[in-house]
C-alpha cells in the first residue's frame, strides 16, 4: 500500500470518526439528563403519600372554586379581560 492510499483511507475515516464520536458524546449527555431526570421522580407510593396529604387541604380549594364560579367574581372577571 503506497502512502499516496493510506492519505486517501484517513482522509476519508477521519470525518467518519469524527461524527460517530461526536453522535456518542450527544447519545450520551442525553442519557445523563434522563437519568438526572428519572433519578428526581417519585415514586408510586411517595405520588400517593402526596395525594393523600393534599386532600386534606381540599375543602379550601373546593370553596375557592365554588367562589369563582359565582356571579360577582365573573363580573369581575370579565371587566378585568382587555377588549380587542
Amino acid at each position: 500500500m503506497s502512502i499516496a492510499n493510506v492519505l486517501a483511507l484517513f482522509a476519508l475515516c477521519i470525518p467518519l470518526v469524527l461524527s460517530v464520536t461526536a453522535a456518542a458524546v450527544r447519545i450520551c449527555s442525553k442519557l445523563e439528563k434522563i437519568s438526572a431526570v428519572l433519578e428526581n421522580m417519585v415514586s408510586r407510593s411517595e405520588c400517593v403519600a402526596l395525594r393523600n396529604s393534599c386532600r386534606m387541604k381540599e375543602p379550601y380549594y373546593r370553596k375557592k372554586a365554588a367562589a369563582s364560579r359565582s356571579p360577582a367574581s365573573a363580573a369581575r372577571r370579565k371587566s378585568s379581560m382587555p377588549r380587542v
